[in-house]
């Protein structure tokens, strides 16, 4: 067995400079061109081989207010979850590998996977070929965790994080002169009747430990005015579940709460499921192994989740066609008394924490590449 990685200080140095540099430049989803340009310039200083990404190339629409000394440049967007700090991570875990390559068991594929936050990259990369093109035995991956202590490793096997179905959900009626405009018709009306009930949907609907199944709304707009009841309102959120069938009985439910309200208020109402991805599904052989490698670098600092979360990552995609795991890396400020919410316009993370990503993700690289005797792994089907 060969001795861990052990990131240089001039990389860990390169890791923040390069996670700040992406975070005052965020590009939103499928529109990550630069960002692709400096990951590419990188790799080949590093001297790997770099294949074209089977998409066309995230941040978020999100103005940001952190107070970190170097906020984002792009008016209106900013990397409100991590993914800045995910690549510059990943880009560190190159050039440790590159820098030891004559020595490592395997061979290593690093994967920039664009549109996470419309959870849309992996998928549309899978079917573009990727996994043809490049066969991997296993996969692994993380994503930071502002609530978490910084410098954690947390993960699970099995069930880790729930599916999501972002949804759109537009009304329509007459319109009319706000001082006349009663109920019937009133996509006001309906809009708020919609919202006050969403929950509804998910009541009763656990993963089997009693994890509850989740719901949410993020946006409510119409084309209305303090005198004009809107011909048009429109409704978008989220859907959390964890298997197949809460995810029927869940969007059932919200096809009937929409039939209800249609009937209450005499309005059209029309359901897009935008966009969405399954369930997070760790394998139990290299989660075993991430935190085995995690306890020897960190110690009791890596832990197993009590739970699984109502949060959702594409990654899963992935993990559907190659045995693997995902784990949260915590990054909580410790100057913070309480932890800044992701996709929150003041979400910040304690950039120390990004030297565990480094070892502990290059570090179960090389210890899946050296035990050549683990039997060919199944993914674990869906639930």
């Amino acid at each position: 067995m060969i001795p861990l990685p052990e990131p240089p200080a001039a990389v860990l140095d390169e890791v923040v400079d390069l996670r700040r540099h992406l975070h005052r430049h965020p590009e939103v989803s499928f529109e990550e061109r630069e960002t692709s340009r400096l990951i590419e310039g990188r790799l080949r200083e590093y001297g790997l081989t770099v294949h074209p990404c089977p998409t066309e190339t995230g941040a978020l629409p999100i103005l940001e207010e952190s107070g970190v000394d170097f906020p984002s440049t792009a008016e209106g967007s900013m990397h409100a979850c991590g993914h800045d700090g995910h690549t510059a991570i990943l880009l560190g875990v190159a050039r440790t590998l590159a820098r030891m390559a004559e020595s490592l068991p395997g061979r290593y594929l690093f994967v920039f996977q664009p549109a996470e936050e419309i959870v849309s990259g992996a998928r549309l990369m899978i079917a573009n070929g990727l996994l043809e093109q490049h066969h991997a035995d296993f996969a692994i991956g993380l994503h930071l965790a502002a609530w978490a202590e910084s410098g954690t490793v947390i993960t699970k096997p099995g069930l880790l994080w729930g599916g999501s179905d972002a949804f759109e959900i537009t009304f329509r009626g007459p319109g009319g002169h706000g001082g006349m405009m009663g109920r019937t018709g009133n996509v006001i009306n309906a809009q708020a009747f919609l919202v006050e009930r969403l929950l509804t949907i998910v009541e009763g609907l656990e993963w089997e430990d009693g994890t509850p199944c989740h719901t949410t709304i993020g946006d409510v707009r119409t084309d209305g005015a303090w005198n004009i009841v809107p011909r048009h309102a429109l409704v978008k959120g989220s859907l959390r579940t964890f298997n197949a069938a809460l995810r029927t009985q869940a969007l059932q439910r919200l096809e009937d709460l929409l039939l209800e309200t249609r009937t209450e208020f005499s309005v059209e109402s029309e359901l897009r499921l935008v966009h969405g991805t399954i369930p997070i599904l760790n394998h139990p052989t290299p989660t075993e192994i991430v935190l085995e490698t995690a306890r020897e670098l960190i110690g009791d600092k890596a832990s197993i989740l009590g739970r699984p979360l109502t949060v959702s990552d594409d990654v899963a995609e992935f993990l559907t066609q190659i045995p693997g795991c995902y784990f949260q890396l915590g990054a909580r400020p410790a100057e913070l008394e309480q932890p800044t919410a992701h996709h929150s316009p003041f979400f910040r993370i304690d950039e120390a924490a990004f030297a565990t990503g480094v070892r502990v993700l290059a570090g179960s690289a090389v210890r899946l590449a050296e035990r050549d005797f683990l039997p060919s792994a199944a993914v674990p089907s869906q639930p």
